[in-house]
């Protein structure tokens, strides 16, 4: 267990209380425009800080505080899987901090920043080792693509394609041999050779926990066993106990039945809709805002399927305070009217 797990408790939830009470201030106080350029700033910076973290811890250089959960491997302060999905989301929010800040101020400096952000939140993600992300950054790079098409910005879908290639260039010379094609290889050999009652790698584990709670939900349809009452506990004498399905989807049909899992497709499909609404916003700075909300509801969606992203407060705060501040930002105010978006 790393160190920095204390900074992961139940009191780290109450960080949620500035994100709402900013988040709601631009109705109050007419600032919306002018809190969201801040905003955009804090993306770019904490994308670059994942990335510096994730290289010192790689190369040993934080272990006094930040140790990594295996060799050669970034973890944060938590671990690597949360550690890897948030950087790979503030690497794309911070693309499109940099080239709003650009449009802004007409400064070629912002928009470079901006990419630099995407390509530190790569690296971040990439180093990490957490293959979760990757299975999500396509979905989340088609969303960027479909809206520069939208608004032919033709600049940007080829900064995207370059941005990740170079991504993968550079991640290949910070990493040890070959090690991203072992790790993706990893994943492939284990789904072939996933045997139900005696898989003990990360693949196989998953694939028995889910099938686990597949059985836990079919006997509590509705309401499931109870909250936090998931264990699955292989057979052997040294086999670990896991405390959850290691999917937000499948732990809450175990624990909390289908209506829980309703509630929790709530929590996405919601402000998703609402994000998608605004993302067609006639002011291109909303518009921005919603699509960076948008990005990060889909990624967390995803990110769900094998992993559980509220099982911990980092990854519950970043998701509820992100959401919110957003959404409170892309949202027009009462003074505005249906003329105002594109479309119905």
């Amino acid at each position: 267990m790393s160190q920095g797990r204390e900074l992961d408790t139940p009191y780290l939830k109450f960080l949620l209380v500035p994100f709402i009470v900013f988040g709601l201030a631009p109705f109050w106080q007419g600032n919306a425009q002018r809190i969201a350029n801040k905003l955009w700033v804090c993306y770019i910076v904490g994308a670059i800080l994942c990335f510096a973290t994730a290289y010192a811890q790689v190369h040993g250089w934080l272990d006094a505080w930040l140790v990594g959960e295996g060799i050669g491997r970034a973890g944060g302060a938590v671990n690597p899987i949360y550690f890897g999905n948030i950087s790979l989301l503030l690497g794309l929010l911070g693309l499109l901090s940099g080239l709003k800040l650009a449009r802004r101020h007409g400064a070629l400096g912002w928009g470079l920043l901006g990419w630099f952000a995407l390509l530190c939140g790569l690296l971040a993600s990439l180093l990490s080792m957490s293959r979760g992300g990757w299975v999500a950054l396509p979905f989340l790079l088609l969303i960027v693509v479909a809206s520069a098409w939208a608004r032919r910005q033709k600049g940007r879908l080829i900064g995207i394609v370059g941005v990740f290639l170079a991504g993968i260039l550079v991640a290949q010379a910070l990493m040890p041999g070959d090690v991203l094609r072992h790790r993706v290889g990893l994943a492939y050999t284990a789904l072939l050779s996933f045997d139900p009652n005696a898989s003990q790698d990360s693949v196989g584990y998953r694939l028995r926990m889910w099938k686990h709670a597949l059985d836990v939900t079919v006997e509590h349809p509705l309401f499931g066993a109870g909250p936090g009452s998931y264990v699955f506990e292989a057979e052997g004498v040294d086999s670990p106990r896991f405390r959850h399905a290691h999917s937000d989807y499948f732990n809450a049909a175990a624990n909390l039945g289908l209506l829980g899992l309703l509630a929790l497709l709530f929590s996405y499909a919601y402000p998703a809709w609402r994000f998608f609404r605004l993302s067609r916003s006639v002011e291109p700075w909303r518009a921005e805002i919603a699509l960076g909300g948008l990005l990060v509801v889909t990624g967390y969606a995803i990110f769900s399927l094998t992993d559980v992203m509220f099982y911990r407060s980092i990854g519950t705060v970043f998701y509820l305070g992100t959401v919110t501040l957003l959404l409170a930002l892309a949202e027009p105010g009462q003074e505005a009217t249906r003329t105002e978006r594109i479309g119905p």
